[in-house]
């Protein structure tokens, strides 16, 4: 039913006993190596010769092409699978049966999900099997090899626990917990494919990992860069999608580059990322609750980074979603989450497991002890993507001595990339430290509000936010039906200008289902207007693009 496709070698009399006479008869051993050979990420097709049967189905036992930690599934888009995995090495005892979640509820905000699952640790393992109902084609398992890589890390982790130990007794407000480094789990090894974004911090995320539980703390930093290899390597991420991660044992990870005290952009609550930090715990917590070490780290953590931002860590906010195909709510729509949420609240999935969801009022509580005085700028955006004009922004200053804020000047600042900051707007703080600004955005780049100082109060900033400025992009046709071998006028404008003082355009002609280049030209911009003619010279029905970065336009003209 099931035939792994590895290369070929001589197997003995157990390996082929395992793999069946039938297998081997029908030739499912065929040497086809899809990721090159010596990365840690490498897969192996699978021949699903069962994806007409109903229910669940159990395949053979497969060996992987060679010991692996963290496993995967991929298929080709349109297929759809519930998978299920256990691993063993030669000789050893089975894992248990892990779910493995379909990948598109942890995603970057706006992009398309693999098809495909979330990789499950499985610790060192050589051969597995699948459960699996549905059907797809192209299934593959991808596998990632991280422990020998991240065992310069191990000896951190006892350390670690120790000082954080030392300081449970004493520590109830926020203070940078102690946290094990990109650097100390391996990152260097796996760095991001392009510079972080940077969004705003309203809420936060909690998250398991769905791997099993009998992990040991020193396997900890092998299961972090493993996620971090498949996330960035196999799902093609910029990052691992995780801002943090907790394991059972209370040890902290550090996860997205880009500064723990930042407000990074993730890739773990689909259409919530630019709005919220994540944070996942280590393990699966779908009937077993996240023990005592790991509940606490995880309050520690989401108590001072809340704090950081200038957020309380109990009670609600509304945050905008973004979309996405496993998200709850349509895009643009209003959605309200407690500060501290469960990635179901936001997105379709059973994350964080039954148990730990369970458990998430409680934290809140527990998380509001460690929280410190929310001091500082805290900074919203109305939107983070927008078309040039006005956007909405508001925020509210606390003063570390916990004087007035009544009437505090604040500078609405702007910077594009690379440049510094300079201001564009300035507003008044109210009795309560809040306040509100409308300022004009007509180019990309980072916003933040700045309190100067007076003396007797130091000068503050708030983390700054990225707000896309979207270009307006109008196409119009001189006629819609031309006879062939005539020039249609093409003309329109954009704003604002782009920054390579260009538009493309494109004619396309559909044959069949598809559509045919015929012409592609680069047309420069002047005063916000483009102008040029494209010649239709075959009968049928053409499409014309107009395609600057941020936005597209399309029109169908028919040639008689």
């Amino acid at each position: 039913m099931f035939k792994p496709l590895v290369p070929r070698r001589r197997l003995n009399r157990r390996e082929a006993l395992g793999l069946g006479a039938a297998a081997l008869a029908g030739g499912a051993l065929r040497p086809r190596s899809a990721l090159a050979a010596g990365t840690s990420l490498f897969e192996l097709p699978i021949e699903d010769g069962g994806a007409h049967v109903a229910g669940w189905r159990t395949t053979a036992v497969l060996h992987a092409p060679r010991r692996f930690d963290l496993i995967g599934l991929r298929w080709a888009r349109g297929g759809h699978l519930d998978a299920q995995v256990r691993a063993r090495r030669r000789g050893g005892g089975w894992t248990p049966w892990l779910t493995l979640h379909a990948s598109g509820d942890h995603a970057p905000d706006g992009a398309r999900a693999p098809a495909g699952t979330e990789p499950a640790y499985t610790g060192a393992a050589d051969v597995f099997q699948l459960r699996l109902r549905g059907s797809a084609r192209g299934l593959r398992a991808r596998f990632v090899r991280a422990q020998p890589t991240a065992r310069a890390a191990r000896h951190l982790t006892g350390r670690l626990r120790r000082r954080r130990g030392r300081a449970s007794a004493h520590a109830s407000q926020s203070s940078q917990p102690a946290m094990i480094s990109r650097s100390q789990w391996g990152g260097d090894s796996v760095p991001p494919r392009v510079a972080p974004e940077y969004g705003q911090v309203q809420a936060a995320f909690v998250h398991h990992t769905v791997n099993a539980n009998t992990y040991g703390p020193d396997e900890s930093p092998g299961i972090v860069l493993g996620i971090a290899r498949y996330h960035r390597d196999s799902n093609g991420w910029n990052d691992i999608g995780y801002n943090f991660l907790v394991d059972r044992y209370g040890q902290i990870f550090e996860g997205r580059a880009g500064g723990i005290d930042q407000p990074v952009i993730g890739a773990q609550a689909q259409g919530y990322n630019s709005s919220s930090t994540g944070i996942a715990c280590i393990g699966t917590f779908s009937a077993v609750p996240q023990p005592e070490p790991g509940m606490d780290a995880l309050a520690r953590l989401i108590g001072w980074k809340l704090s950081l931002h200038g957020v309380p860590t109990e009670g609600s906010v509304t945050v905008t979603s973004l979309g996405g195909p496993t998200n709850r709510y349509p895009s643009g729509t209003p959605v309200t989450i407690q500060r501290i949420a469960g990635h179901r609240d936001g997105d379709q999935t059973a994350c964080p497991g039954d148990t730990l969801y369970a458990q998430l009022p409680a934290l809140r509580a527990r998380a509001s002890r460690y929280a410190g005085p929310l001091a500082g700028i805290t900074l919203h955006a109305a939107r983070t993507r927008v078309h040039s004009g006005p956007l909405q922004l508001s925020g509210r200053l606390g003063f570390p001595d916990g004087s007035s804020p009544d009437g505090a000047p604040l500078a609405i600042e702007f910077a594009v990339p690379g440049a510094a900051f300079s201001p564009i707007a300035a507003t008044t703080c109210r009795a309560d430290g809040s306040w509100s600004a409308t300022v004009p955005m007509s180019l990309s780049g980072s916003v933040r509000a700045a309190f100067a100082g007076d003396g007797a109060r130091p000068p503050l900033a708030s983390s700054p936010i990225a707000i896309r400025v979207l270009p307006l992009l109008r196409l119009a046709l001189s006629s819609r039906r031309v006879r062939r071998g005539r020039n249609v006028a093409v003309s329109g404008t954009v704003s604002p200008r782009p920054a390579t003082g260009r538009v493309e355009v494109r004619l396309e002609r559909r044959v069949g289902r598809r559509w045919l280049r015929v012409q592609r030209k680069r047309i420069a911009v002047h005063g916000g207007r483009y102008a040029t003619r494209v010649r239709l010279r075959r009968a049928g029905l053409y499409r014309v693009s107009v395609l600057t970065p941020g936005a597209t336009k399309r029109l169908q003209v028919r040639a008689r």
